[in-house]
């Protein structure tokens, strides 16, 4: 089993507002916000003014009740996944079987990403992981 070719590329943070969190925090935008109509929310990646080397943090923020992710906001928002980048979808698959993650979302393009492709999964410990192949969505 494994070792995967994988490193955490962020984690995810539910928010009511990605503006009312910036404006709170140290952290700087280091992507524009966008709406990704899969999550039917508003994403934007950011971390620590002169930070090149950590994790990301992604903020999302639900547009909604019809949101995956509103039921986490009602329940307080806070910390929801963390995110591991893999090469290919193919490497995503391998390190879904060894280690035994349960599928909840198929492979889709993610716009926060220019259209690679990524996909939701828990882990035996039942943590929601979020897998991003560095390849674009086909």
């Amino acid at each position: 089993m494994g070792p995967w070719k994988a490193r955490i590329h962020h984690f995810g943070q539910i928010v009511a507002s990605v503006e009312t969190r910036l404006a709170g925090s140290l952290w700087e935008a280091r992507t524009e916000v966008v709406v990704d109509p899969v999550q039917k929310a508003r994403l934007v990646l950011v971390s620590v003014p002169g930070d090149d080397g950590s994790p990301f943090v992604e903020l999302v923020e639900p547009l909604g009740e019809e949101s995956p992710v509103w039921n986490a906001l009602v329940r307080g928002g806070g910390w929801h996944h963390v995110c591991y980048e893999v090469p290919t979808r193919d490497e995503g698959e391998r390190m879904m079987r060894e280690a035994r993650l349960l599928p909840v979302t198929p492979w889709v393009p993610a716009v926060l990403f220019g259209g690679r492709s990524v996909r939701f999964v828990y882990s035996r410990s039942r943590e929601l992981l979020e897998l991003y192949a560095n390849e674009l969505h086909a």
